[in-house]
């Protein structure tokens, strides 16, 4: 079998690749094929109260949130008059509002909600573009947040969540159903921590946390799986093997740069989004800057071991192919000599014609002779190698 048949050729990775319109008009929204149509649903909640429900179209949001459009204010510093506080506040006396859009697809809808929370036409067209970065952006009195959360797929995946804080409304757009924020959920329909205490800023926090987590059990899944390969690593010889310590690395570089991303991003905001985030609320953003760096560790490690891994395979291999190398030559170098005693005999001399052509034909004992001389030859050799340490080590 040929050493790169198909069976021990890597997958193919599918990699998205931004379809870009050229010529439009920046701010366009462009319809893409494949893509999941909008699911909107609505979460508000203060201290005593909550609601969770599914609305069809963007206008019975304002049966939810009210008749007029909902126009961001900054978030008042945490001191008066030069004395600090850690107490939480809330923006104003409303309800944080959390609207949640299962999919891009809907150009209609996605229009309608920019014009409806005077999203800037840029960031929407990030938000329906989902081959963003992780990043943050300011658009006037709002924050724009792009985050990837990994899937639940073997090979690593990420699908483009984006991020609006407005006021008291905080918009996600997600790339298609199913998400990690059902713990969030629950944490806010059974007022579970101080999520219900404060405002929409934390909640953006509480979202971009959950994301995050959400890449330790992917990076927990190849950590098993890389000791897994180191524990059989010395029985096997799976000539795949190499080819899928490969595929997992660049998993681990993809994982290592997006993090990284993410990185950045939080880094911008925390330095940046003075007025948008509450002081209190950025010490939760450093804890999950440190999250970052954590995986961002995790991840490196696991890339060394990866790379650590395949050294280790190539050296058993090739301290076995030496072993072969070594039992052939052993093998050559003894039967050399009696090879040549062999073909010496072989010859078709007639001593019949002159007594030099090979006498011990005519003996009685020539045949005897020979075979011990091939097995002294065999036997001194076998002990000059057994001395020299070949057959021991």
């Amino acid at each position: 079998m040929p050493f790169f048949s198909k069976s021990f050729l890597p997958r193919r990775r599918s990699r998205k690749r931004p379809s870009v319109v050229v010529g439009t008009v920046p701010g366009t929204l462009v319809e893409r094929e494949g893509v999941a149509r909008g699911k909107i649903r609505v979460i508000q909640y203060e201290r005593r109260s909550h609601t969770d429900q599914t609305v069809n179209s963007v206008d019975q949001l304002d049966d939810l949130i009210g008749e007029a459009k909902v126009k961001p204010r900054r978030v008042e510093p945490d001191n008066v008059a030069g004395v600090e506080t850690s107490k939480p506040k809330m923006t104003n006396s409303r309800p944080v509002t959390w609207i949640n859009i299962d999919g891009v697809g809907d150009v209609t809808t996605l229009k309608e909600l920019a014009k409806r929370f005077d999203i800037h036409p840029l960031a929407l067209e990030d938000a329906a573009n989902v081959y963003q970065h992780a990043k943050l952006e300011c658009y006037g009195e709002s924050l724009f947040f792009v985050v990837r959360m990994p899937t639940g797929n073997q090979q690593f995946e990420t699908e483009q969540v984006s991020i609006f804080l407005l006021d008291d409304v905080v918009i996600t757009i997600q790339e298609k159903p199913g998400d990690c924020f059902d713990g969030l959920r629950n944490r806010i329909s059974n007022s579970l921590g101080r999520i219900r205490s404060r405002g929409a800023d934390y909640l953006t926090y509480a979202i971009i946390d959950a994301v995050v987590d959400s890449y330790f059990p992917v990076l927990e899944r190849y950590g098993v799986e890389l000791d897994e390969i180191s524990h059989r690593l010395e029985g096997t010889e799976s000539r795949s093997l190499p080819l899928h310590l490969h595929e997992i690395r660049a998993d681990l570089l993809s994982i290592r740069k997006t993090v990284n991303q993410h990185h950045k991003a939080i880094n911008d905001l925390v330095r940046e989004g003075e007025g948008f985030i509450a002081a209190d609320t950025s010490f939760y953003f450093r804890d999950c800057q440190d999250h970052l760096q954590r995986l961002m560790e995790a991840a490196d490690t696991d890339r060394e071991t990866c790379g650590e891994l395949r050294e280790l395979y190539f050296a058993i291999l090739g301290e076995k192919n030496n072993d072969v190398s070594k039992v052939l030559t052993i093998i050559a170098t003894v039967f050399m000599p009696i090879g040549a005693v062999a073909g010496v005999y072989g010859m078709n001399f007639d001593s019949n014609i002159s007594q030099f052509n090979m006498p011990e034909l005519s003996w009685a004992f020539g045949y005897p002779f020979a075979l011990l001389l091939m097995a002294s030859m065999a036997g001194s050799l076998l002990t000059y190698l057994y001395l020299k340490g070949w057959l021991t080590h």
